[in-house]
């Protein structure tokens, strides 16, 4: 068994001081081991430590152009290739953007995220297990016809959906198909940014595996759906037959490769036979354009009709071979009242077309008389059937648009009984809510007025408190208590606990706080201003700015810093719900730069405050 999101060629996992190494994190994720690497880039198994699953991340590290500065930077080697690392770096994400669409597309690597981090990118993928279709090809040498169905018809679902939304894998091979234990498929290790990378810059090498690269990616060629259907064909070609085909590029100069249909692998349809042939034309022409006009050849099931003749001309240089059709006597003229003769003829007809290394056309002579007269009749008798079927389905159509008015009636007359019914029950019933909601008015009005001259005497009260309860604590910052929300001052025993912030109870954050506000003498100055429900007083202290000459006490407080909007804009407590809006202002600004705070305070816990 092997483990998937390899980018390696060979899959071999080696170490390398470029790496990062296990325990390391890029963001939220926590590095376990490598998986691969190669010359575009590193993949590492890592932990989501906010979902605490398992993943795969690709890294963007191309050795030709970059290299990591310490243990986590990565930068480019020189200025000169600085454009062409960017370049490539943001063709990556644009991958990673892309496949993250693609999250329900069966057969395809599912994308959960993409970051940018370190000087480079990452794309955060499914980690997946077992093995690729390349191993067990070493081991087994070929597939059956039950399980080729199972590897192509999900990969030409999930090649749809890709291509539908503008992207090409561009690297279908064997090493690139993971199979579960049922035989299923996943493909993996999308090519896309690294063969525009290779495109670009002659720092990079675009690599292509003999055998399974159309001639197209060669060359300046354009290339499309058609591209992947060669490496998809080749693919299957190598799971059938137990070896690649010829290199395209060989077969340009002299073409070597033995169609399937001429093979016939046992158990094994013509028309997929067929199907593959025309996926692996040279000329990328001659192959099918989308999954979607491919789909129909491979599925075909019948063989040629046995009195349809198919005539191979002579190679021509390209090696590319058209094969020409020729009817026999019983083909080129069927019975006018065979139905049955005259779609055998035409499916043997369509079969022969599209059978063999390419799509076939007629020879130069032009078609043949005798069987555009035998597609002409199969198209008469075609558009016979179905008027006749437009006819029944009117029909029935008709009966059970009857059937369905004389229900309505009926569901009509019911409705209208068990309306009134529930108009009576709901006079009734109106009539009890009414009573019942006269009785809860008064009972409410008389509570409402209690509670109206409760919250007078309670405000009034409030308001003399508070008069009464201004003071001023001066003296030097001694220690943070529970929270980040008491401090102490030197010469007092009680603590002081701060207007604008909330609980942050994290001994690590706090000690973080500790160390920066004692780094130097300080001296605070604190007003009372509030107080909690339950009658703690609130007080918003000023504190001396870091290099402030002695005297410290008499250090005006205009020249002061509000400890609590200082800690709330380094990162070290969360404002409370209801501070000034500054407060808030400086929440945003920590949270946009990651500070100690946010990387610490998990989402569940930060829903739970006020939602300002």
């Amino acid at each position: 068994m092997s483990t998937t999101n390899d980018p390696s060629p060979d899959h071999q996992v080696e170490d390398d001081f470029v790496a990062l190494k296990p325990g390391q994190t890029i963001g939220r994720y926590e590095v376990i081991s490598i998986l691969g690497q190669g010359g575009f880039g590193i993949t590492y198994r890592a932990r989501d430590g906010q979902l605490g699953r398992e993943v795969a991340i690709k890294e963007y590290l191309p050795s030709a152009l970059a290299i990591r500065q310490g243990d986590t930077t990565v930068r480019p080697r020189n200025t000169r290739m600085s454009d062409d690392f960017t370049w490539g770096r943001e063709r990556f994400v644009s991958e990673g953007q892309t496949l993250a669409t693609l999250h329900r597309v069966p057969a395809i690597v599912h994308v959960f995220d993409f970051l940018e981090a370190n000087g480079t990118a990452y794309i955060v993928m499914e980690l997946l297990s077992g093995e690729t279709l390349e191993d067990r090809l070493r081991r087994d040498r070929t597939l059956g016809p039950a399980d080729v169905d199972k590897v192509l018809w999900p990969l030409l679902d999930g090649l749809e959906q890709v291509h539908a939304a503008g992207f090409l894998h561009r690297d279908i091979k064997p090493a690139n198909i993971l199979l579960d234990d049922a035989g299923r498929p996943t493909l993996i290790d999308f090519g896309a940014s690294r063969a525009a990378m290779a495109g670009r810059t002659t720092a990079l090498t675009a690599i292509f595996t003999p055998g399974y690269a159309a001639a197209e990616q060669m060359t300046s060629a354009k290339q499309g759906p058609w591209t992947d259907i060669y490496g998809l064909s080749a693919t299957l070609y190598h799971a059938i037959t137990g070896q690649a085909p010829p290199s395209a590029f060989d077969r340009l100069l002299s073409d070597a490769y033995t169609p399937l249909a001429k093979l016939a692998p046992a158990g094994f349809a013509p028309g997929l036979c067929a199907g593959i042939d025309a996926g692996l034309a040279v000329v990328a022409s001659d192959r099918p354009q989308t999954i979607a006009g491919w789909r129909p050849l491979l599925g075909m099931t019948q063989a040629p009709a046995g009195d349809a003749t198919v005539v191979m001309p002579a190679a021509k240089p390209s090696g590319a071979h058209r094969p020409v059709i020729a009817p026999s006597a019983a083909a080129a003229a069927p019975k006018a009242g065979s139905r049955v003769g005259l779609w055998i003829a035409a499916a043997g007809l369509l079969i022969a077309l599209l059978g063999g290394g390419g799509y076939y056309a007629y020879s130069t002579r032009g078609p043949d008389p005798e069987m555009v007269k035998a597609r002409a009749l199969a198209e008469e008798e075609a558009a016979k059937r179905q008027k006749a079927e437009e006819e029944m389905a009117a029909l029935r159509a008709a009966d059970e648009k009857r059937r369905k008015d004389e229900q309505a009636a009926a569901e009509l007359k019911r409705q209208a009984a068990e309306l009134k019914r529930q108009e009576e029950l709901a006079a009734a019933r109106q009539r009890e809510i009414e009573e019942e909601a006269r009785r809860k008015y008064e009972a409410e009005l008389a509570e409402q007025k209690r509670q109206d001259e409760e919250a007078r005497r309670k405000q009034a009260e409030e308001l003399e408190a508070r008069r009464k309860a201004i003071e001023f604590v001066q003296g030097d910052f001694e220690h943070f208590g529970r929270t980040l929300l008491l401090i102490g001052l030197a010469g007092r025993s009680d603590e002081i606990r701060l207007q604008g912030v909330d609980i942050v109870n994290d001994p690590a954050l706090r000690q973080l706080a500790v160390n920066a506000l004692a780094s130097e003498p300080r001296h605070l100055r604190c007003r009372q201003t509030d107080r909690l429900t339950d009658g703690t007083p609130l007080y918003r202290c000023l504190i001396t700015p870091i290099g402030a000459k002695a005297p410290l006490d008499q250090v005006p407080d205009n020249e002061r810093t509000d400890l609590a909007l200082a800690l709330v804009r380094n990162g070290l407590v969360l404002a409370s719900c209801d501070a000034p809006r500054s407060y808030a202002d400086a929440e945003d600004e920590a949270r946009g730069r990651q500070q100690s705070l946010w990387s610490r305070v998990k989402i569940q816990e930060y829903k739970r405050r006020c939602t300002r």
